[in-house]
């Protein structure tokens, strides 16, 4: 600790100023005695430990149910994508389904059953259309529809002995 002096306090109408004195140097101070100063500890007021308690309390008890709620918001985000994940697989394989079942539908022998359950009759000279310019090349023909074969139709057996057979109605007779 360091030592201070203090000057006592002097009217400045009664001391002449240090210059003014006759016989003494012009940096020297008088040598009187002064009082000695100490450092003294502040005075310590005791400090309110309940609300820092409370604060950090608060700031833990905050943090946790922030912690919480992160990991909820995560936890729900994750199960929403694995159920999106799952309905997009089920959704590629329906979609996949869906391709190989028109690709059969489009199959050739497919579509000529298709055309000749229709009515359609094959023809033998096709006639194609160049789309450059619109020009038509081949002559076309009409298709002839094979003829119609008359089937048999089955006899009907008779149900009880002595009844008379009916003959049932044929395929052809129904157009």
């Amino acid at each position: 600790m360091s030592q201070l002096k203090a000057s006592p306090a002097v009217p400045a109408a009664s001391a002449p100023a240090p210059a003014a004195l006759p016989g003494r140097p012009q940096g020297s101070r008088p040598t009187q005695p002064r009082p000695r100063l100490t450092v003294v500890p502040p005075v310590r007021a005791p400090v309110p430990r309940a609300p820092f308690v409370l604060v950090v309390s608060g700031l833990l008890t905050g943090g946790l149910v922030g912690l919480l709620f992160l990991h909820t918001a995560i936890a729900e985000d994750s199960f929403r994508l694995h159920d999106l994940t799952a309905r997009s697989v089920v959704l590629a394989d329906r979609a996949q389904a869906l391709e190989q079942e028109i690709a059969m539908a489009a199959a050739p022998q497919r579509l000529a059953v298709r055309a000749t359950a229709l009515g359609m009759v094959r023809s033998e000279n096709p006639v194609f259309i160049r789309t450059s310019d619109g020009r038509i090349l081949g002559k076309p023909k009409p298709g002839v529809a094979p003829p119609i074969r008359a089937t048999r139709a089955p006899q009907a057996k008779p149900t009880k002995p002595g009844q008379p057979v009916t003959p049932a109605p044929s395929a052809t007779a129904a157009r």
